[in-house]
């Protein structure tokens, strides 16, 4: 018998891992589009449709809780709101664990922020609601 949260998964959703090697699907560029605390981000192209999407490699030894971070994955799975990243599939490896989303473009709120050095309410206002 199967708990309810992966029957849930099971339901809602048609992201899965995707069990091939990430080479074999996409064409990942040399140059990253960004750096976080917990991995890189690159262009990515898939060698059948041709869209390009982002790839987020995520080394398996910088994740301290892998249960908790599957669960994250599972709820990108479930989730689908135009103002929430699009996770399409994931890969993994013995090293790293590879998240293929959309591309975002817009760049990174809080550089925004500081290029702007003060926001008015109303500016504030919209932003916050897409946030929500």
């Amino acid at each position: 018998m199967e708990n309810k949260e992966d029957f849930l998964i099971k339901k809602s959703t048609m992201i899965r891992k995707n069990e091939c090697k990430i080479d074999d699907v996409y064409k990942i560029a040399k140059k990253p589009l960004g750096t976080g605390a917990y991995g890189v981000v690159s262009l990515c192209v898939h060698k059948q449709t041709k869209q390009e999407r982002a790839v987020k490699k995520v080394a398996k030894k910088k994740i301290k809780n892998m249960e908790r971070f599957e669960q994250e994955i599972k709820i990108l799975q479930m989730l689908d709101h135009p103002n929430i990243l699009k996770l399409y599939e994931y890969f993994e490896d013995e090293k790293n664990v590879y998240l293929v989303t959309e591309i975002c473009k817009g760049g990174e709120l809080f550089d925004r922020i500081i290029e702007n050095e003060f926001f008015s309410e109303p500016v504030a206002a919209r932003i916050f609601k897409q946030i929500l």
